[in-house]
């Protein structure tokens, strides 16, 4: 198995059902993986991400301390398998050994713990999918940061996944636009989007139907 680290984006409420998902991205590939937890683990999450202490240790505490104090370290939090939406997660100390867990278990662990979530590359190209930037701020209120992009090496995808942008362009071409036409330089005053259409666009007659 190839592993690869997850970033965790905390939890979120699917409108209209109000379902509950633990939402991971993927940054390398641009991709987002939403688990399905239960409702009491998801306010259990978000109540320790908020900042709540109780007043006794929790069941997750009290099985990271045991960890911290039975064994050198936790070594990795993996998602290693996946079944009709169900992930299975492992905890694997420094000696090799492992616990089954669950996903939502594994979160509260790794907050406590500070080690990283990862998954089976394989699990995550089959269940992750693309989202833009736009979309991931507007639908989960979470801003990415390219400030410290330096641009794209040659030969290199500009959105970061080559199958989103193989998909656009094809989009593009079955309206009739073509990469050379966005780029050229227009023959004369008159041509080019502006001066085909004036100030005030195109005619109903020559607007492309909405997909």
């Amino acid at each position: 198995m190839s592993f690869v680290e997850l970033e965790f984006h905390g939890i979120h409420t699917m409108e209209p059902d109000g379902f509950t998902c633990a939402l991971f991205r993927w940054d390398e590939g641009n991709k987002i993986l939403p688990i399905w937890i239960d409702v009491d683990d998801a306010l259990k999450i978000q109540a320790y991400l908020a900042g709540f202490n109780p007043r006794r240790p929790t069941a997750h505490e009290l099985l990271a301390e045991a960890f911290q104090r039975l064994t050198p370290w936790v070594a990795s939090l993996q998602i290693v398998s996946h079944f009709e939406g169900v992930y299975m997660a492992t905890i694997t100390t420094s000696e090799d050994e492992q616990f089954d867990a669950r996903p939502s278990d594994v979160i509260m662990l790794s907050q406590l713990l500070e080690v990283p979530i990862s998954i089976d590359e394989e699990i995550l190209q089959q269940t992750a999918f693309y989202i833009n930037d736009e979309d991931m701020e507007s639908i989960f209120d979470i801003v990415i940061d390219r400030s410290k992009a330096s641009g794209h090496p040659d030969g290199e995808s500009a959105s970061g996944d080559a199958q989103a942008d193989a998909d656009f362009q094809q989009l593009m071409q079955s309206l009739g636009v073509f990469e050379d036409d966005l780029f050229s330089a227009p023959d004369s005053p008159g041509d080019g989007l502006d001066g085909d259409f004036g100030e005030e666009g195109p005619s109903s007659e020559e607007k492309p139907e909405n997909s």
